[in-house]
């Protein structure tokens, strides 16, 4: 009892800490809005249906709680914490109806570790359908052996079991492998081993047919597909194995699940002599659905499909412990084995979140940007007291790379980074609101974005999604080259224009973005080079509007005549915004003295500006802080020339020509040569 209480208690702490909604739950939460209101189960109201959603029930049910006047973003968290109480009970009324049984204790080991797993806290809360999900197929499983045992025995039994695998269904597609998988284990169980119950148990299974069957008809009906449009945005038949078995691979070390092997053997061990079905149902359920999730290479998010794995393989060690008991009739080695492997369920999980950085940084730790700077020192084995020992460092080393390989191809993606870009959506959410009741959007304005969570769901805007997970032309699309998990379809800038559109993001994320920001500035430096028809226009506060302007400027002026819209490589618009970035730079560093990278911004700003003697002042001064750089040195060059000495601007311009050569250009390391020789003569 005392086990139990522990594991709930530990359950509920940590999932305290990392309680999080992510963008993309309130992608379910405006279907489920639009649908209480009385649009129907649409993204846009009033536009084509499509199903960009693939959690109808968790859909329905806050659409329910809406129509009280109990809005999804704040329904959705408690729901899915009374989801994960509820799991932890199932497993405790397994622990419990055993509690008379030899080393029964080790049950209760089970919900210890389930209370000490990042993973099971992480996706308590959310906003998403994770652990509705998980709580059906996990009683599901455990209940379907105690029918398949009862109907073995010939002892009466009520048929539960098949209308929690369809709830599972209903809730994700994935259930219905899962659940089709559980009723085929079980009817070949019945087969060979008490073949007189089989007919019953086939007709138990009815509701889940009529059920799944009721879905599969609406989804053609209303929709036209067999499969939600999010099965061709994100998969499409296209497999990632190699991805797949990475992001698995990343799991058994993250929480050293390579400690479980001899306690799930010993589990199986004691199943099979029990002569039991579960084993045989536990089997049925993960084999096709970790295939599954290896095909098609992971997910987005950190660990989100392999959490179910969790309670199942719990539930299996836990059989496991007690074997080690009986055997050994050492209840203290057994009792410390459990401690270790809950050390190891916490340890790495928990390292990741102390390192990960405050704020929104996307892709992180893999991003290419982030090698020499944030991500620099993330998870080294030398900074963890217990895997930076003999042995565990080398698992250590090969975790922190396979976090990069993943994070690189968007997979894998840490709470922390949602919950650094929920803020920074929920954000701008607000501000587009607020452009429309300022009357500088019009209210049925249409915007092409590639994040359609809070955004959209906050400002209440026709929204197309780039990604196509909203949109089904985009989502039939062909693939592009080399694409991020669930990422891969883009929308072109043609297809935009024929849908009506009227802004296009320039951003990845955001339709506005400060003075100050990198990305902002990244823009106006390449995307003149990159396009030639980005914009942009001064909304105040030290903000811009990027967009491209698929009906083009006419129309733009047309519709949102409180805009002045000027392209980013106009001489114009480049004067206004060094204009109004420098004193927003000059508070920032006020505020920030340390922040190299924004001193870097406002140097190149001030150069783009012409301020020649501001910005030979900054580079001069950052000069000692940046390593040997190609570009940093060339723009030094230019205020040196800019400010009229062209010896010194000749000599760094060859410093700029040795670090390229240093890094591998040649070509540039020649043009700059010849140009510091042009200012020689």
């Amino acid at each position: 009892m005392a086990l139990l209480a522990l594991g709930l208690v530990l359950l509920l702490v940590h999932t305290r800490i990392y309680a999080f909604l992510t963008d993309d739950a309130y992608i379910s939460f405006r279907y489920a809005r639009n649908l209480s209101h009385g649009f129907g189960l649409v993204f846009n109201p009033g536009m084509e249906r499509v199903e960009g959603y693939s959690n109808l029930l968790w859909v329905l049910v806050l659409a329910a709680f809406d129509r009280f006047g109990l809005r999804p973003e704040r329904v959705a968290n408690p729901l899915s914490v009374l989801c994960t109480i509820v799991l932890w009970g199932v497993i405790a009324w397994y622990a419990w109806k055993r509690r008379r049984e030899t080393a029964a204790w080790c049950l209760g080991a089970a919900l210890v570790w389930l209370g000490a797993t990042r993973s099971i806290a992480v996706w308590s809360t959310s906003g998403l359908e994770t652990r509705s999900f998980e709580l059906w197929v996990v009683w599901g499983v455990l209940r379907l052996a105690s029918e398949i045992e009862a109907a073995e025995a010939g002892r009466p039994w009520r048929p539960f079991a098949a209308p929690l695998f369809a709830l599972g269904a209903l809730t994700r597609p994935d259930g219905l492998l899962i659940g089709a998988s559980a009723c085929a284990a079980g009817a070949l169980w019945l087969l060979l081993r008490r073949r007189d119950a089989l007919l019953r148990y086939i007709v138990s299974w009815t509701s889940f047919a009529l059920l799944v069957g009721a879905q599969l008809a609406f989804r053609r009906a209303y929709y036209g597909e067999w499969v939600p449009n999010t099965y061709f945005a994100k998969v499409g038949g296209h497999t990632d194995v190699r991805l797949g078995l990475e992001y698995l691979w990343a799991f058994v070390l993250e929480y050293a699940a390579y400690l479980w092997l001899p306690l799930l053997a010993l589990g199986a061990w004691r199943l099979i002599r029990a002569r039991g079905p579960l084993l045989a149902l536990l089997a049925a359920v993960l084999v096709p659905y970790l295939a599954y999730v290896v095909a098609i290479g992971g997910d987005h998010f950190e660990f989100r499909p392999l959490d179910l794995v969790f309670p199942l393989a719990f539930v299996l060690m836990a059989e496991g412990l007690r074997s080690l008991v009986a055997s050994r009739a050492r209840a203290a080695g057994a009792a410390a084995f459990a401690l270790i492997i809950a050390v190891g369920l916490f340890v790495r999980p928990w390292q990741t979140h102390v390192e990960t950085p405050a704020g929104y940084y996307p892709g992180f730790p893999g991003h290419p940007g982030y090698e020499t700077g944030v991500a620099r020192d993330f998870l080294a084995p030398a900074h963890d007291g217990i895997y930076r020992l003999p042995g565990l460092a080398a698992i250590a080393a090969e975790h922190r790379r396979l976090l990069f390989a993943l994070t690189y191809r968007f997979a894998c993606i840490r709470q922390e980074e949602h919950v650094g870009f929920l803020a920074s959506s929920m954000a701008e959410g607000e501000r587009i609101r607020q452009l429309i009741a300022d009357g500088r959007l019009p209210r049925d304005v249409y915007i092409a974005m590639s994040c359609v969570g809070a955004m959209p769901y906050l400002s209440d805007v026709r929204t197309l999604d780039r990604h196509g997970l909203t949109d089904a032309h985009v989502a039939h699309s062909a693939f592009t080259k080399d694409p991020l998990l669930a990422h891969g379809k883009f929308a072109t800038i043609e297809y935009a224009r024929q849908r009506g559109v009227d802004l296009w993001t320039v951003d990845k994320a955001y339709l506005t973005g400060a003075v100050t920001d990198d990305n902002v500035l990244q823009s106006i430096r390449f995307g003149p080079r990159n396009h030639e028809d980005d914009w942009a226009a001064d909304i105040g506060n030290g903000r811009l509007l990027m967009v491209q302007l698929p009906q083009g400027i006419d129309s733009a002026r047309r519709r949102m005549p409180r805009l002045q819209f000027m392209r980013l490589d106009d001489p114009e618009f480049i004067r206004h915004f060094v204009d109004i970035a420098l004193p927003y730079y000059y508070d920032w560093m006020r505020a920030h003295p340390a922040d190299l990278a924004a001193g870097v911004r406002l140097a190149y700003v001030a150069r783009l500006g012409e301020r020649w003697d501001i910005a030979r002042s900054l580079y001069e001064q950052l000069e000692p802080l940046v390593p040997h750089n190609a570009d940093f040195y060339e723009q030094l060059a230019d205020c040196y020339e800019g400010t009229g000495d062209k010896s010194l601007a000749a000599v760094t311009l060859d410093k700029a020509a040795d670090a390229a050569r240093s890094a591998g250009d040649g070509a540039r390391s020649d043009a700059l040569a010849a140009r510091a020789n042009t200012l020689r003569r």
